[in-house]
């Protein structure tokens, strides 16, 4: 049985941080009406009042969105508003609505690594702008040689081990002796009460995300044959930074018309805009999904030249363009609406759940027609 609160354990303190979200973001819980078994989710970029419509007609008890119906703290409920409107028709077809935003935005295996991923392209230097960082922890505990695998597979399930990447289940493991002497009062799994003992023992040695620490000390402790296992928590002084877009190398040299061709295909989107008409041939581009154009100086600062985004403003374009920057808008929807097919699918992993995806009836912002 998964409930509400398990997907919103996942989403927030596992896949991604929801602490990870800009200030004047307002991701997580925009409508819940308490903790309910969940049979069937609807995924879509936004909670337009059809998509929320369309899900309650499909049955699903959940939607999860991209964009927050709301940023501010409603002060009443007013139905000629268009954002209470459509809280009155969730509520009443039993629909909750979670919104995941800027938080998965600067997410490892987030909006912006799943375009590079499409565009077969690898990320290279990171993100383009700073946001933030979070604490790291180094954890070491001495366990008895035959229990080193239970009690690596415990912290690892809670999370040690993996700092968002490409890897997880990290760790180092060191062969030695444990001594100690047990007191009267003791219980010793071995040993003999006021008799020295020498264990054969490991050190485990990993990394751990200030969220995961108390349940994988907790995991640890319950995993340890140990009446009093010993274990070490060091805060470390190299933590893990995030921040919006990314920058990345394409697998072969492209032209500019050549990469706008294979972002259309790959984005399934008809109408693309530039600040330029035409730039040498290039390997390494810069992406922030949504609206990013105002992150060209910081493209420009890690070396790049081209910036794929979406709601492109003049006065950007312009700048960018004095200062050999070359913006692609291939929209804030398809640059995002992408993803909600490749968040369906880890969700539906996770949970063993059916998930569909709501996709707009269009492209709501285009140029020269309709897609």
């Amino acid at each position: 049985m998964v409930k509400t609160s398990d997907i919103i354990n996942y989403l927030e303190h596992s896949f991604t941080d929801i602490s990870m979200q800009s200030k004047w973001d307002f991701s997580g819980k925009q409508i819940f009406t308490g903790d309910k078994e969940i049979s069937k989710i609807a995924l879509s970029l936004d909670a337009k009042e059809n998509i929320i419509e369309e899900a309650v007609k499909k049955g699903c008890e959940l939607l999860i969105t991209h964009h927050p119906i709301f940023f501010h703290e409603s002060k009443g409920i007013n139905i000629n508003n268009i954002n209470d409107r459509k809280t009155i028709k969730a509520i009443k077809g039993g629909l909750d609505i979670l919104s995941y935003h800027t938080n998965i935005d600067m997410a490892f295996n987030g909006t912006n690594d799943y375009i590079c991923e499409l565009l077969d392209a690898k990320m290279d230097k990171g993100f383009l702008s700073y946001e933030g960082s979070m604490p790291l922890y180094k954890l070491s505990v001495f366990v008895p040689y035959d229990y080193k695998d239970d009690v690596f597979a415990a912290i690892t399930s809670c999370g040690a081990g993996s700092i968002y990447g490409n890897y997880s289940a990290c760790g180092f493991i060191a062969e030695g002796a444990g001594l100690f002497t047990p007191l009267d009062n003791a219980n010793p799994f071995v040993g003999t009460i006021n008799e020295p003992q020498i264990v054969d023992e490991v050190k485990i040695e990993t990394v751990v995300l200030k969220k995961h620490l108390n349940a994988v000390i907790k995991a640890m402790i319950e995993a340890h044959p140990y009446e009093e296992p010993a274990y070490d928590i060091i805060e470390m002084h190299n933590k893990i930074d995030y921040g919006f877009g990314r920058t990345a190398l394409l697998n072969k040299e492209y032209s500019l018309s050549e990469f706008i061709s294979l972002i259309q295909e790959k984005l399934n989107i008809k109408h693309i805009t530039t600040n330029m008409k035409d730039i040498k041939p290039f390997t390494r581009f810069a992406v922030c999904t949504g609206s990013g154009t105002s992150l060209w100086k910081d493209a420009l600062k890690k070396g790049v030249n081209v910036l794929l985004t979406g709601d492109m403003k003049y006065h950007d374009a312009l700048d960018a363009f004095e200062a050999g920057v070359c913006v692609i808008d291939a929209t804030h929807q398809a640059t995002e609406e992408i993803y909600m097919g490749r968040l369906a699918e880890i969700i539906k992993k996770q949970f063993n759940i059916e998930v569909i995806v709501l996709k707009q009836e269009q492209q709501l912002i285009c140029w020269g027609g309709n897609n």
